[in-house]
């Protein structure tokens, strides 16, 4: 994970939602942890920031060629994105298998 990362509140709202998060759902309440159900996030274009976060190693995104929209893409966050997310809210996050 770089050292310097500049994001924004709507950025940690994106991040969350691709992993699905629900407070409701973490678990322990010394070491918070949280098993996400899902990762992605649809769009029916290239999306500035999420766009942001892949330059920032947060995230990835590939074509979505079964999508809609002019140019269909799906993001994913990344390992380096749950842990620093996870440093934010104060939450382990992990993934079902």
């Amino acid at each position: 994970m770089k050292d310097c990362l500049i994001i924004n509140t709507t950025q940690i709202d994106l991040m969350k939602h691709c992993l699905g998060f629900d407070n409701d759902k973490v678990t322990g309440t010394k070491h918070r942890k949280y098993e996400a159900y899902r990762n992605y996030f649809t769009s029916s274009g290239d999306h500035s920031d999420w766009d942001d976060l892949v330059k920032q190693g947060l995230a990835t995104k590939r074509d979505f060629p079964h999508g809609v929209g002019d140019i269909p893409q799906v993001y994913f966050v990344s390992d380096d994105g749950k842990e620093f997310l996870g440093k934010i809210i104060g939450v382990e996050i992990s993934e079902t298998d």
